[in-house]
Order: structure tokens, then C-alpha cells, then sequence
């Protein structure tokens, strides 16, 4: 897909364009951070490669560090050159075709999709990993830190499903960035975490996940989302159980 020089916001179609050309994104299988990255591509109608990598063996190597300085994935390379952080990656493609209006359709929606990106960041991706890595094994499992996640991701959804309650997207009419991104971060906490107790205390964000993992971008990406029937155990110890993490919308409210 190629940038049309008509598409708003496009002083410089013809680089746009070239961007749009021989594109690689370095990633591990199944990364959730990538998942975001790749879902935009495809309501952009952009190809991504997506090399075989071994990120144990290259991702620290002094050749990769040229293009993640940390050694991290996911990293983006464009004819211009790299783009890491996954957030950063997301948004590059996002505004690479405006007239989808994945970022927004003014400068005020494009700042409040930043909004819930940053929302997304700091309040559900990090209590969502250390809910979930225990249960993959990604981390060693700790009662109290495990307990504290889950909470803290309940208090973070019940902020949003307040949100949703009169919106069917998360800023204005249409899906944009700041669903891909948002949904993203809770395919694997709705698989293998959020338990059918757990996710009644949050109809409207449910019913917005819904509405989004069966987009046909989405399930290019990230199949089919089947949610968790019981929260699985992490290894080591038992689920905290959910009536623990029930104060917490109460408790965002005003």
C-alpha cells in the first residue's frame, strides 16, 4: 500500500511512500509487544517482515545493539533506518497513512490516543506482566507481588470500562491506535488470567476487547482469542482469588 499525495497531513507524500517499502521487525514469536505494531500495519495495508530471529543469540550482539540500543525487541528497520521501543514502532506506523485516521483525525484526538497509550504503559502492561509472567514461567512467582498485580490491573480496567460505558472505541468514532494498543496488552491476561468472575466486574471494556479481537486485522495477527475459563496457576503457587481484586473499581470511583 502506498501513500496517496491527496492523504491530509502529507507535506511529504513521496518519502511517506518510500517508507512504506522494505520494512523488518525483529521480534520474538508471540511477543505481545509486537502485536500492536503489527495490527496497525495491517489496518494500514502496510507488509512487515518478520525475520526468523534468535533473540538469545543476536539481540545482545554489538551488530544489533546498531539497531536496539538495549539489545531489545521488538525493533523496526526502515529505509531510513531503525525505530525501537514497541510504542514508539506503533505509532511510527500509525501516522505513516493518515487518511486511515489510525491516529486520530485532529491534533486533539491524536494527543488523546497518546493519552491511553501512556494509560496503557503505565497502568495495565507492567501489573499484566507480573500477573501473567508467573503463569508462563517468564518469572519466578511471588504471592504478594502476584496478588498486587492483579489488583492494580482490576483498578486499571475499572477506570476504563468507566470510560467505555457510552463509547464503542476508546477517542472518537473509529478504532484507532489506542485500541490496538489497549486490547494488545490484555490478549494474554484474557487468555490465561481473567477468569469469567473476573471479567464480569467489567462489562464495557469486555464488550469493547470483543468488539476488537474479531476485526479481521486483529485476528491476522493474534487468531483466535479464546478466553480463560479459570485462572490458570502460576507455577509454584495458586491464583490469587478474584474477590481479592473486587475492591478495586469501588475504590476508583469519585
Amino acid at each position: 500500500a502506498m501513500v496517496s499525495s491527496s492523504s491530509p497531513h502529507s507535506g511529504h507524500a513521496r518519502g511517506r511512500e518510500e517508507e512504506t517499502m522494505a520494512m523488518k521487525l525483529y521480534t520474538y514469536p508471540g511477543n505481545w509487544r509486537a502485536f500492536k505494531i503489527l495490527i496497525a500495519a495491517e489496518y494500514q495495508g502496510l507488509e512487515i517482515e518478520v525475520p526468523d530471529f534468535d533473540v538469545e543469540t543476536t539481540a545482545k550482539s554489538a551488530e544489533f545493539k546498531k539497531l536496539s540500543p538495549m539489545g531489545k525487541v521488538p525493533v523496526l528497520v526502515t529505509p531510513s533506518g531503525p525505530i525501537f521501543e514497541s510504542s514508539a514502532i506503533a505509532r511510527y506506523v500509525a501516522r505513516i497513512r493518515r487518511d486511515t485516521d489510525l491516529y486520530g483525525r485532529t491534533f486533539y484526538e491524536s494527543a488523546v490516543i497518546d493519552s491511553w497509550i501512556d494509560f496503557c504503559a503505565h497502568e495495565l502492561e507492567l501489573p499484566c506482566t507480573m500477573w501473567v509472567y508467573p503463569i508462563i514461567g517468564y518469572m519466578p512467582f511471588n504471592a504478594t507481588a502476584y496478588a498486587k498485580a492483579k489488583e492494580h490491573v482490576a483498578k486499571a480496567l475499572a477506570t476504563l470500562d468507566a470510560h467505555l460505558l457510552d463509547k464503542t472505541y476508546v477517542v472518537g468514532e473509529s478504532l484507532t491506535l489506542a485500541d490496538i494498543t489497549l486490547a494488545s496488552a490484555l490478549v494474554y491476561p484474557a487468555k490465561l488470567a481473567m477468569d469469567a468472575a473476573f471479567r464480569a466486574q467489567f462489562p464495557n471494556v469486555m464488550r469493547w476487547f470483543d468488539l476488537c479481537v474479531h476485526q479481521p486485522q486483529f485476528v491476522a495477527v493474534i487468531g483466535d482469542v479464546v478466553l480463560a475459563d479459570v485462572e490458570l496457576a502460576p507455577a509454584g503457587g495458586k491464583p490469587a482469588a478474584t474477590p481479592a481484586a473486587a475492591p478495586a473499581p469501588a475504590a476508583a470511583k469519585p
